[in-house]
């Protein structure tokens, strides 16, 4: 049997669950941290955005307000479809679709003011165990070739879900400091709880994608709120 290339499994994966991480998504920074973290690093308002593995649209529903134009770039057909769908409820909203690979972003040279990749690259290490770091590398610097000199490449990465505190974790961990030490990026940490009408909701969207582990414990705790951490990464394009 010929085995299958892992980062294509992965958007398989993605793409046939499209629907229920959707449902994950939307429940997700319920404090709107990340919205104001991204003002924090830069301006927003009439900026053009590359939103990278973009899933169903989480970055672009967040800055619906704020950019001129996101383009989406993601590997998986039925995540975007959904994306395209939410966003078509946005009167205001201009956007454009790419099934694309994030190593080989189908965009020109210095053409965004912002790209973001949200919970992308932190698979590699896990997907492509002897290869991340140049799969990283790759992925970086198509950011920031498609980002305009002063603008900002910002990478979104967990520190834990179902942690009130960054936890550590061997591997992804390794590929933190990889950005930092490599590429330069510059960590903060905040918090990106999300927020459910109740526990047993909590446990059922949670429970397919961290883990029954987590769900037993959303419902041993009674959570309707299950905290995160994450870490956003960023840098300036020179």
């Amino acid at each position: 049997m010929v085995s299958q290339d892992p980062s294509a499994a992965q958007a398989a994966i993605y793409d046939s669950r499209a629907e229920e991480y959707d449902a994950l998504i939307a429940a997700e920074d319920a404090d709107g941290n990340l919205l104001t973290t991204l003002r924090e690093l830069g301006r927003l308002e009439d900026a053009i955005v590359a939103d990278v593995g973009a899933g169903t649209g989480r970055f672009a529903r967040l800055l619906a307000s704020s950019a001129a134009h996101v383009h989406l770039v993601d590997r998986a057909p039925a995540m975007l479809e959904i994306a395209r769908k939410k966003l078509l409820k946005i009167v205001s909203m201009s956007f454009s679709i790419h099934v694309g690979d994030a190593r080989a972003l189908p965009l020109g040279d210095a053409s965004v003011h912002l790209a973001v990749a949200g919970w992308v690259f932190g698979h590699f290490p896990h997907w492509m165990a002897e290869t991340w770091r140049e799969e990283v590398d790759d992925a970086v610097a198509e950011m920031r070739r498609v980002v305009r000199p002063g603008g900002k490449v910002v990478i979104v990465e967990t520190l834990g879900t179902g942690h009130t505190e960054p936890r550590s974790h061997p591997l992804l961990d390794v590929y933190f400091a990889h950005l930092e030490a490599r590429h330069g990026f510059e960590r903060r940490v905040i918090r990106t709880d999300y927020a459910f009408a109740d526990a047993a909701t909590a446990a059922a969207v949670c429970g397919p994608f961290f883990g029954e582990e987590l769900a037993r414990t959303i419902l041993e705790e009674s959570w309707d709120r299950v905290p995160e951490c994450t870490a956003v990464f960023s840098t300036t394009v020179r």
